[in-house]
């Protein structure tokens, strides 16, 4: 996927934007009144040092999962697979839309009537119209917090990562190759969007930085499980800034390559990371 920049913090799901099904029309296939902010989440689950008491823990990490998710690798039966393929055609139908209308320009309604499926449906797989656009993002966070956090005992977060990133990445943007093409128009004409992206590019690196905390023994929002997460994190946008640049007229069709590449930039940068990270003073 073409990684999306920005900061921030670990611990909470992105706050979902509810469209109510009883609420009046505009006309213009969007809700006339506020929309409902919902903030359930599911237990959350804490990692415990070993042999430390309830002090010792390392903050709440709160396992994420998008409710229309396409990337479980358990076997999946005939209805699921219905449930992704109409999932993946409202995200390639949405995005010709706003390439060819403008994001703002283009209604959930209008989006529903092309992809043929009816209002409700569509806001059964998207609460919003921004959920379409981070619909890649939202399915690599999932992936990351399942491959990465639920790495094996005694595999290393280096390890799992970069593991991640060469095995399971390519897998993940396979079904939204016209959605990564288009992410830079569609944020550069919304400041929504922007801030979306921010929020989600946080929450992704909250996952590595949670990985990296698990390993050193310390909390999650410690500078150096930060450090490493950023490194990760920007290590995998600097190396798809260097592709799109010099593949510019063409679809990022070799994800497997292109994953490849990032898979062993990110190594190699969180080597000499690990190295670095000694050198950072310790609190008082």
């Amino acid at each position: 996927m073409k990684p999306m920049s920005q900061n921030t913090v670990v611990g909470t799901r992105v706050p979902r934007i509810v469209q109510r099904r009883d609420q009046p029309s505009t006309g213009s296939g969007e809700p006339a009144s506020t929309p409902v902010v919902s903030r359930s989440r599911r237990p959350r689950k804490t990692v415990q040092r070993p042999g430390a008491g309830v002090d010792a823990r390392v903050r709440p990490v709160y396992s994420w999962k998008h409710p229309m998710s396409t990337t479980d690798k358990s076997p999946v039966g005939l209805r699921e697979r219905k449930k992704r393929r109409t999932r993946e055609t409202i995200v390639a139908v949405a995005t010709r839309l706003f390439v060819e209308r403008g994001y703002d320009e283009t209604t959930t309604a209008q989006i529903a009537e092309a992809a043929e499926v009816s209002s409700s449906t569509f806001f059964t797989y998207f609460p919003t119209k921004a959920d379409v656009v981070f619909s890649l993002f939202d399915a690599l966070i999932e992936s990351a917090d399942r491959r990465v956090l639920g790495r094996p005992a005694g595999e290393q977060a280096t390890d799992a990562i970069v593991s991640w990133i060469a095995d399971d990445l390519p897998e993940v943007e396979a079904p939204y190759v016209e959605l990564i093409e288009a992410t830079d128009q569609l944020l550069a004409s919304n400041s929504e969007l922007n801030a979306q992206q921010r929020l989600r590019s946080a929450l992704f690196e909250d996952v590595l930085a949670a990985a990296f905390a698990r390993d050193l023994d310390e909390p999650a929002d410690g500078v150096r499980a930060r450090v490493l997460a950023a490194i990760a994190w920007r290590g995998m946008i600097d190396v798809w800034n260097v592709w799109h640049a010099t593949h510019a007229a063409h679809e990022p069709d070799d994800l497997k390559e292109l994953c490849r590449i990032k898979a062993d930039y990110v190594r190699r940068a969180l080597e000499a990371g690990l190295q670095g990270i000694e050198l950072l003073p310790r609190p008082a």
